[in-house]
């Protein structure tokens, strides 16, 4: 009786020891080998605004929806190409500066971060530069970078000229803050457009895919030529299935007309699921997730 009882013990011990095991090396106790890791979350404003050619028009337009935006609890405030200098290489750049100082301000006493399309005056090897930029600040106001248009427009007819002789060309990079990666295109960069691209297509969001970027902020100034609608659209979409990445389109308000390149957002699929009205000024929000690393 006694070794019956002794070996009953001695198969309940092993059992528990066992489970103990077991709930220490189950994978789904371990973040590194958890097949579901939680999501985080991430609420961004994009503004559709009528880009103007005046500094100071263009400021007060973005300081209203800076605050509006972070009322609604967006994080970042992603703005159209051009949309604080200007879609134009000929500005102030003593005015835009005392103007983006005035927009950084208000966006860190608020606490919202920006994706800000402007373009800016840089002094690089003794010369003055001119970037189209998207650049980037967090919440508390740190600026994380930016990125300033690669594939800049020229005629096919005459190469070199328009953008290509008014600004510099930039490099393309990834930036990180806190779990998420963004990466930043401003209008033809993503759509290497026929009739307007004179340089090789870099297939610059592929790029972005392969250096992890989560997400792609594409900043736009496009016009409202409606014969470009179609690729401009679906070129986006395109490039958000076949990488699996969102995108966020943020276009400039035409007075002459519609847009020709739909504001909003397009998920991972390829779907718009935030579809912008194509004329007028317009906030909208989206919510990206991703896994933290």
């Amino acid at each position: 009786m006694r070794n019956k009882k002794n070996l009953t013990s001695l198969i309940f011990i092993n059992v528990f020891v066992a489970l103990i095991v077991m709930v220490i090396v189950s994978p789904g106790m371990c973040g590194k080998t958890n097949k579901n890791p939680p999501r985080k979350s991430l609420k961004i404003a994009g503004l559709q605004m009528n880009v103007t050619g005046e500094i100071e028009k263009n400021k007060n337009t973005i300081l209203t929806n800076i605050k509006k935006a972070a009322e609604s609890g967006a994080l970042f405030l992603a703005t159209p190409e051009g949309s604080l200098s200007g879609y134009q290489a000929d500005f102030d750049q003593k005015e835009l500066s005392r103007a983006l100082d005035e927009i950084l301000s208000a966006a860190r006493n608020i606490g919202i971060g920006l994706f800000l399309g402007t373009c800016i005056k840089e002094i690089v090897d003794n010369r003055e530069i001119t970037y189209n930029q998207i650049r980037v600040y967090t919440p508390d106001g740190q600026f994380l970078g930016a990125h300033s248009k690669i594939l800049l427009c020229s005629p096919v007819t005459t190469p070199g000229t328009g953008e290509m002789h008014d600004y510099g060309q930039g490099y393309l990079n990834v930036i990180e803050w806190e779990d998420f990666r963004f990466g930043l295109l401003i209008c033809n960069d993503l759509w290497a457009t026929p009739g307007y691209t004179t340089l090789p297509n870099p297939y610059l969001p592929l790029q972005l895919k392969q250096m992890g970027a989560d997400i792609i902020i594409h900043s736009i100034n496009s016009g409202s030529d409606q014969r470009y609608r179609n690729f401009h659209e679906s070129s986006a979409e395109l490039w958000a299935f076949s990488l699996y990445l969102p995108i966020l389109e943020v276009n400039a308000a035409k007075n002459t007309g519609p847009v020709n390149a739909q504001s909003g957002f397009i998920n991972a699929q390829g779907e718009r699921t935030v579809r912008v009205h194509e004329t007028g000024e317009h906030l909208f929000y989206c919510e990206i997730m991703v896994i933290p690393r």
